[in-house]
């Protein structure tokens, strides 16, 4: 009977560490394979959401400027953070960032009866999205811009380019430039909820001038892509009279610049107390 006993205990033994082993096994198969693929998929989707949100800011900012609808203002949210899996991986958080410095980022000018006249846009505001699993990307708004900035490859793409166009009238080439001048106070946070991004359109000023060459120079850490982008714009208009030198593009042959710009005041508002 005692042996017999000890027989049973042994099975018992086993029995529990091939359990054991057996949960193991599928925990680490479960961190390994299922959370990986979906903490991945969460960022992922949380930075097309961004993306999203930040195109319908600047798909609002665009028409009221289009209209001339000055004082205007609406507030917009903007979601920080991609949901995690409770227990077993945290949720990845976001920067926004607003930066209202008043630095020219990016310019234009040119000379018009005989004065030499500079017009400039400032102002930006981005989120970093800090993800683990999902390559990190900066969404960035830049006068009208919207950049998608992979970080840990160090590359960019202009997911929506700014208000610009080239047309022509009598015979006349005519520059149509937008310029945003973001205001407001210097903001950062980091977090995994919903911020408020309010704005309000305080001034639109539409301006033309003769010319026959202008100069747009780009003051950003962005000049690549934004000299790419406006020279595939300008071919698009069927516009081949430009020169790229550095950070700058010379537009020739042209008679006219018409010039709208707009500044905006921008401020989070989740965090003001009352």
């Amino acid at each position: 009977m005692k042996f017999i006993y000890k027989e049973r205990g042994v099975a018992s033994v086993i029995g529990t560490l091939f359990a054991l082993l057996l949960g193991v096994t599928i925990l680490s198969a479960f961190m390994t394979q299922y959370v990986p693929v979906y903490m991945k998929t969460n960022e992922f989707q949380h930075d097309n959401e961004l993306l999203s949100q930040v195109s319908e800011m600047k798909t609002i900012i665009d028409l009221y400027v289009a209209t001339g609808q000055v004082n205007f203002s609406f507030t917009a949210p903007l979601t920080l953070g991609a949901n995690g899996i409770p227990i077993f991986a945290p949720s990845s958080p976001s920067n926004l960032l607003i930066n209202t410095s008043g630095i020219p980022l990016i310019s234009l000018n040119f000379t018009t009866a005989g004065q030499n006249l500079y017009f400039n846009s400032s102002g930006y505001f981005y989120v970093k999205t800090l993800n683990s699993y999902y390559p990190q990307e900066n969404i960035i708004f830049i006068n009208g811009a919207i950049i998608r900035e992979n970080v840990n490859q160090n590359s960019s793409i202009i997911f929506v380019g700014p208000s610009f166009s080239i047309s022509s009238l009598s015979g006349s080439t005519i520059l149509n430039m937008y310029l945003y001048t973001l205001i407001g106070p210097f903001y950062s946070y980091t977090g995994i909820d919903t911020q408020n991004l309010q704005f309000n359109i305080l001034s639109i000023t539409k301006n033309s001038f003769p010319t026959n060459s202008a100069i747009l120079t780009i003051s950003n850490n962005f000049a690549k892509v934004f000299l790419s982008w406006y020279n595939e714009k300008s071919s698009l208009y069927g516009y081949s009279n430009i020169n790229t030198n550095g950070n700058e593009i010379t537009f020739y042959n042209i008679q006219q610049v018409n010039i709208v710009q707009a500044y905006i005041y921008v401020q989070d508002t989740s965090q003001l107390t009352t």
